[in-house]
């Protein structure tokens, strides 16, 4: 059965548990660990799945120095739901946006003059100096300015009045692997456009490049700040590197069975008719799909956790229902809770487990969890909060 009495928003009996208390925990493991050094705590796709709102404001009373966002829009709902944490956009912006940057107090990365003069000039009109971070790419391709054309570049950006340049970014392309050879190039490209930039007479305060990855595996990269997502949510990035902290995982999927069924050999279950009985069998119904973003491809080979007991998710999953096997189980009963990601007793499914599953990574499970799954959210051990996108 379910662990706690669900609350009357909840009416479809499957959503979403959020610890709080082990985000709290989490923050401060790592923290202890940075010996100064700052703490972003990236907060994008709505904190990976959890609710970038409600997530937000626990951050907030842990003293995180910065929350990290990829998009206007991501930045505007935090400052619209009160948060007043220092708040960096990551991701790019068009040049006819920058005035929202400004009037919104956010940080914004920038590696081009036309973004630059945009937001100075938006600077200009309000009478604020606008917060930015140059982005520089040391080789993950995707946005920045060259690392090695830093120190000619960048001259006409920092001319530009009314930009109080707070720090310059990189990010790793590859740093949860054993090999640390590309991460290690990367760093020292990093800190040469630092040294083109010093040798310019240009300083800027926080420099920074290190995500999960390397806040666990590259001390020497942790800089002046790290930039950590998953790992406040209770989940290392990767196997392989290395563990120093405690982590609690923040995060259950719950499904409520909805209906039992009595198999025959040579029964179909699911669209497709990916399973057929070989003997009588119990399955049962979980009305949860892969428009909840639980994935298609975990049909015949996903599990969920029943009653301590691992059972297997049978047949094709449907938009809005998957079917499990009960045979092995023969107390379930219609209304018994299942947990798709969690803990029960000692057994548990995390995002990781799903990932090598259907061929991902844990983050793409997190983040496509839908908003037709209700959050609710424990504090202390009890529900303070649930959010129900679909009815509030």
């Amino acid at each position: 059965m379910s662990s706690l009495p669900l609350p009357p928003s909840v009416l479809r009996p499957s959503w979403i548990e959020v610890d709080l208390d082990a985000i709290e925990h989490n923050v401060a493991q790592i923290r202890a660990r940075l010996d100064g050094v700052r703490l972003l705590v990236v907060v994008k796709a709505d904190a990976y799945g959890l609710g970038a709102v409600q997530v937000s404001r626990v951050l907030e009373k842990c003293g995180v120095d910065c929350l990290g966002v990829v998009c206007l829009d991501e930045a505007l709902q935090l400052r619209n739901a009160g948060i007043r944490l220092p708040i960096l956009n990551m991701g790019a912006i068009l040049p006819q946006h920058a005035d929202r940057v400004v009037k919104q107090h956010l940080e914004q990365v920038v590696s081009d003059i036309e973004t630059a003069q945009a937001i100075s000039a938006a600077a200009l009109k309000h009478n604020a100096p606008a917060s930015v971070h140059l982005k520089i790419d040391t080789g993950m391709s995707r946005y920045g300015m060259p690392w090695q054309e830093v120190g000619e570049r960048f001259g006409p950006l920092f001319q530009l009045p009314h930009l109080r340049w707070i720090g310059a970014m990189s990010h790793f392309a590859n740093s949860d692997g054993l090999d640390k050879s590309f991460p290690l190039l990367q760093l020292s490209r990093f800190l040469q456009a630092r040294q083109h930039l010093t040798e310019k007479g240009i300083q800027l305060p926080i420099w920074h490049i290190c995500n999960s990855g390397g806040t666990c595996d590259l001390p020497q990269a942790h800089l002046d700040m790290v930039r950590v997502g998953l790992m406040v949510y209770g989940y290392y990035p990767d196997p392989e590197v290395q563990k120093p902290f405690d982590l609690h995982p923040a995060l259950s999927l719950k499904s409520v069975m909805v209906a039992v069924r009595e198999l025959q050999r040579g029964d179909s279950v699911g669209y497709g008719r990916r399973y057929m009985a070989k003997t009588r069998e119990r399955i049962a119904v979980l009305p949860i799909g892969y428009a909840d973003g639980f994935d298609r491809k975990l049909r015949n080979v996903g599990q969920v956790l029943l009653h301590g007991c691992l059972v297997p998710i049978i047949g094709g999953l449907c938009m809005d229902a998957c079917f499990i096997r009960i045979e092995d189980v023969p107390e379930a009963r219609c209304g018994d809770t299942a947990t798709l990601i969690g803990r029960q007793g000692d057994l548990e499914i995390s995002p990781h487990d799903i990932a090598a599953q259907i061929g991902s990574v844990s983050y793409e499970v997190m983040a496509r969890l839908g908003k037709r799954l209700p959050r609710v959210y424990l504090h202390h051990g009890t529900v303070c909060e649930t959010v129900n996108q679909l009815c509030p």
